[in-house]
């Protein structure tokens, strides 16, 4: 396979053009830690790797902004931020990954219930459309929109319209204390902690909810990171489900908790986002995916595979949304050979 890596936004975008040219289909890698979504299709005849666009491009620490080419660590990016006593919370971090990877896979944090979605932390980005072009949209200083909501469409579209190769994200001030508390008993006596949590008046970070026990998050003043009533400090986060796969169920809050007892009542691992709607659960057969997905369905969710091999992926997506039709529109307007990530977002 020919492998493409350009060490600028502009070779990146002349790369497309040509591929566009030639009709060849194009796979897009950033640090390939997020690499297992999306239906898998035939192999690609090239791939683009976006790990040579790594510069800072700036940071305004005042403005609480920072400008970075895609390619670059997300490691990099919290040391950056943090020599300036910022974060970047909305962001799933991983060892190896790429900021253009968390933002093409919509990789957000856990930190989701208090500092929103990794899209809300996106104010500007730099597209590398499939037949060539380089299109920017947002600002460095505020978020705008004019026609498409660029960066919106960009976030979460595993590199089927163009390649992210340059953004500007908004951080956070890092708080001087944080820390981690849990506390168990059955599922009612959990999900009543953590409602609680949820309604104190220090806002939490996070509240996960799992098998076991209920997790809190809290961060800010000393004083504001004191264990809530019924919690104990724990050292650490807690451990992410494991499995050979990983489905992301999502629900309207209030009934996160029907689907936690459901997926105890069937044995499986989870992580339920008290607060945001999510639920990340364990799996490891095509039958534990379906079975997560009817839950979900049956509570008027949606349930999508976020990370497996090929097996667990035949059908990652479940029910076409109502809006295919349009997604399948705006993928023409901005990849109209149709030579990036294509199988990936198809609807069986």
């Amino acid at each position: 396979m020919t492998v493409l890596a350009p060490a600028s936004p502009a070779e990146a975008a002349a790369a497309l053009a040509e591929a566009t040219a030639a009709r060849a289909r194009v796979a897009v890698v950033g640090g390939g830690t997020r690499s297992r979504r999306g239906r898998p299709g035939p192999p690609a005849d090239c791939e683009l790797r976006t790990t040579g666009m790594d510069r800072m491009v700036a940071h305004e620490p005042a403005d609480l902004t920072l400008t970075v080419e895609a390619g670059i660590a997300v490691t990099e990016v919290v040391r950056i931020a943090a020599s300036a006593g910022q974060a970047w919370p909305q962001a799933e971090v991983r060892e190896g990954s790429t900021v253009g990877g968390v933002l093409a896979s919509a990789a957000s944090s856990r930190a989701r219930l208090r500092a929103g979605a990794v899209r809300d932390s996106l104010l500007e980005v730099v597209l590398a459309t499939g037949d060539g072009r380089l299109v920017t949209a947002g600002g460095r200083t505020v978020k705008g929109v004019s026609g498409y909501d660029i960066p919106r469409l960009a976030v979460g579209s595993l590199g089927t319209l163009g390649v992210i190769v340059q953004v500007t994200l908004k951080l956070w001030p890092l708080p001087p204390a944080r820390g981690w508390f849990a506390s168990q008993g059955t599922l009612a006596q959990r999900l009543a902690t953590g409602e609680r949590a949820l309604s104190a008046p220090v806002r939490p970070v996070s509240v996960l909810l799992g098998p076991a026990s209920v997790a809190v998050e809290l961060a800010g003043p000393p004083e504001d990171v004191q264990a809530p009533e019924g919690f104990a400090a724990i050292d650490g986060a807690p451990p992410v489900p494991a499995g050979s796969g990983v489905v992301e169920a999502g629900v309207s809050p209030p009934r996160l908790g029907a689907l936690a007892g459901r997926l105890e009542e069937a044995g499986l691992d989870y992580e339920a986002w008290l607060g945001v709607g999510i639920c990340r659960v364990a799996v490891s057969s095509a039958g534990d995916v379906v079975r997560v997905r009817s839950e979900a369905l049956a509570l008027g969710g949606h349930a999508v595979v976020i990370d497996g091999p090929d097996e667990l992926r035949a059908d990652p997506w479940g029910p076409p949304p109502p809006g295919v039709h349009l997604m399948k529109r705006l993928r023409e307007r901005f990849d109209p050979a149709g030579v990036l990530n294509g199988q990936m977002l198809v609807w069986a």
